[in-house]
């Protein structure tokens, strides 16, 4: 496997590989709702766009499993997979049954991202409008929209930190309002996403 280095970044600290297709989902830790999120952005984004996919992707750095659950280390650095099952109670099962047309998973190390993202692009429709579960890959690529979501009391990553402070909207998930924010996004006659006046 060959090492992807991040891309140059722009004044704003940014990478300048720009996706105006892709919306990204982050959060400041493990089960503050980003799933919940990214099903009802998907949700929502179909009266835009009749195919919108997603991806959900789990990066392991070094010295962070505990953010991540359990794996693995003697696993390879790269799994791509492809949810088929609607019944699933997997977190891409759940974004099948959002509507999504289709749905992958990424498992990989921090060094990979990019170069799998870039292959999951290959595999889809060009210029397809896609969401994804990550908070990594705002990293590598720089989204049309960056959705970041915190608790008001849960613990903060120290990696998602970043994350939080350049996001387009940062919510905070109370775990019943079901994040309203998400009707001031749209969908624009390209497939871009794009914040609304609403």
């Amino acid at each position: 496997m060959s090492v992807v280095t991040h891309h140059a970044a722009d004044d704003s600290g940014r990478p300048r590989h720009h996706d105006p297709h892709l919306l990204i989902v982050g959060g400041s830790g493990r089960n503050v709702g980003k799933t919940e999120c990214v099903c009802r952005v998907i949700s929502h984004g179909l009266q835009f766009r009749p195919d919108i996919y997603a991806l959900k992707v789990s990066a392991v750095y070094p010295g962070e499993l505990v953010w991540h659950g359990s794996h693995q280390e003697d696993e390879p650095p790269f799994h791509l997979f492809e949810e088929n099952d609607r019944t699933s109670a997997k977190d891409t099962g759940r974004m099948l049954r959002a509507g999504a047309r289709r749905v992958f998973y990424l498992r990989c190390d921090d060094t990979a991202v990019e170069a799998a993202y870039h292959r999951v692009r290959r595999m889809l429709p060009p210029e397809a409008t896609l969401v994804c579960e990550s908070n990594s890959l705002a990293n590598f690529v720089r989204p049309g929209l960056l959705l970041a979501i915190t608790t008001p009391h849960g613990p903060v990553k120290p990696r998602s930190r970043p994350l939080l402070e350049l996001a387009d909207l940062l919510m905070v998930s109370d775990g019943t309002s079901g994040f309203p924010e998400i009707a001031s996004i749209g969908v624009d006659e390209l497939g871009c996403w794009r914040l609304t006046d609403r």
